[in-house]
C-alpha cells in the first residue's frame, strides 16, 4: 500500500524536477536523546502541517525505538518513523514484532526505515558488513512476510533464516507499515528502488551528488517497470536560519569534520578535497572527542559546509532548498539541531518555501 505523494513533474529534456513550493511538505528528525525536551516540538509539529517525525540510529548516541514510541504516544496525526535503524543489530523477527507493537500505538502512521550501518563502528562491536545489499534485500523481504503472512513464516536466505515464525502480537493491517531504505551508493539505491516504498538520502551529500543519485533511482525504476513518481525520496537536511550566515556555518563545522573523518561513505558524497579528508583523519581519533572536532573544524572551509546544507537568512535558505528539490528530492527532513535553530527552520518551512 502506498501513500499518495506530491506531484513531481519532469521538465522535458532538462533532467531536473520541480514541485509547487506552496505545496511543499517536510519532515523533522527529532533527537534520540533529550527526548523529554523534544516532546513539545513533536506536539507542535503534529498540530501544524508537518508531514512526519523521524528518529535515527546510525551512531551510538541513542537508540531510535525508545524516542519513536514516545513521540508516537504524544501525537495523533503525524507520520512517525525511523530514518534508519541498522539491519545487523536486531533480528528481522524482532524488528517486525517491534513495529507491529508500535503500529498498535500509532496505527497507519508508521514508517520502518532501515540502514546498512557503517564501518569502523560495526567492526568495533563485532559485526561484519558482508554483502550489505543482499542482506538488506533478505531483511526487507522477511519482515514484509512476517507483517503480512496469514500463518507462520519460513525463510531460508544467506543472512536471514526463519522456521515457522509467527508474530503473536500483530494487528490486522500491519501491511500499512511502509519500509524505507537509507541508501548510500548505487547498488543500495537500485535495490531500494526495486523493493522499498521510499529512500532516505544522507545529510552529507551535495546537490550534484543528489542529482546523480536520483538519476540512478529513475533509471532503475524504468528498468524494472516501476512508476518513478511513486518512490518517495527523502533527504536529510542541515538547515540554520540566521541573518549571520557565517555564524550559522561555523556552528556546523565540528559536525562536518567529525563525519568526514569518521565515515568514508559520507566523505565521498560530500565531495570534500581528498587532501583535506586525509588531514582530518590524521588529527582525529575514532571516535573523535569534542575537542578534536572543534580543533579540526578550523580546517573546514565555509564553502564545504555551505555545499552540504542550507544557511543564511530566510531567502537564502529557501533558495538553497529549491536547489535540492530541483535535483529530485520529494521531501526534506530537517536534521536535529538546537531547539532555537530547529524552531526557526520549522517556522520557515511552514511559511512556505
Amino acid at each position: 500500500m502506498h501513500y499518495p505523494l506530491m506531484a513531481r513533474n519532469n521538465s522535458a529534456g532538462s533532467g531536473k524536477y520541480h514541485r509547487d513550493m506552496s505545496e511543499g511538505s517536510f519532515g523533522v528528525i527529532l533527537p534520540s536523546n533529550h527526548i523529554r525536551e523534544a516532546i513539545p516540538l513533536a506536539k507542535w509539529a503534529d498540530a501544524e502541517s508537518v508531514d512526519s517525525l523521524w528518529t535515527i540510529e546510525t551512531r551510538l548516541t541513542g537508540d531510535a525505538i525508545t524516542p519513536l514510541s514516545v513521540y508516537a504516544a504524544n501525537t495523533a496525526r503525524i507520520r512517525v518513523g525511523t530514518a534508519g535503524i541498522p539491519i545487523w543489530t536486531r533480528n528481522p523477527a524482532l524488528i517486525a514484532q517491534t513495529f507491529a507493537t508500535l503500529h498498535a500505538l500509532a496505527p497507519g502512521r508508521l514508517v520502518l526505515g532501515l540502514s546498512a550501518w557503517w564501518d569502523p563502528l560495526a567492526t568495533r562491536v563485532g559485526l561484519s558488513l558482508h554483502k550489505p545489499v543482499k542482506a538488506m534485500h533478505e531483511v526487507i523481504e522477511s519482515i514484509r512476510l512476517l507483517l503480512t503472512a496469514e500463518g507462520p513464516v519460513s525463510y531460508a536466505g544467506e543472512f536471514v533464516r526463519l522456521r515457522d515464525v509467527l508474530l503473536e502480537n500483530r494487528g490486522e493491517d500491519t501491511h500499512k507499515i511502509r519500509i524505507y531504505v537509507g541508501a548510500v551508493g548505487p547498488q543500495l539505491l537500485r535495490l531500494a528502488t526495486r523493493v522499498a516504498d521510499g529512500i532516505v538520502l544522507n545529510g552529507g551529500h551535495t546537490v550534484a551528488v543528489i542529482r546523480r543519485e536520483v538519476e540512478v533511482i529513475r533509471e532503475e525504476a524504468m528498468k524494472v517497470g516501476r512508476p518513478f513518481d511513486e518512490i518517495e525520496i527523502l533527504k536529510m537536511m542541515r538547515i540554520r536560519v540566521d541573518d549571520n550566515k557565517q555564524r550559522a556555518i561555523a556552528g556546523h563545522k565540528p559536525d562536518v569534520a567529525r563525519y568526514i573523518a569518521e565515515q568514508a561513505h559520507i566523505a565521498r558524497s560530500s565531495e570534500a578535497d581528498p587532501e583535506l579528508v586525509t588531514r582530518l583523519r590524521s588529527m582525529m581519533s575514532w571516535p573523535s572527542s569534542e575537542s578534536e572536532a572543534v580543533r579540526a573544524a578550523g580546517l573546514i572551509p565555509d564553502s564545504l559546509v555551505e555545499s552540504l546544507g542550507c544557511y543564511g537568512d530566510p531567502q537564502e535558505v529557501r533558495e538553497r532548498l529549491r536547489e535540492y528539490m530541483a535535483a529530485g528530492i520529494t521531501k526534506p527532513l530537517l536534521l536535529p539541531d538546537n531547539i532555537t535553530y530547529m524552531r526557526r527552520a520549522v517556522d520557515l518551512m511552514l511559511e512556505g518555501w
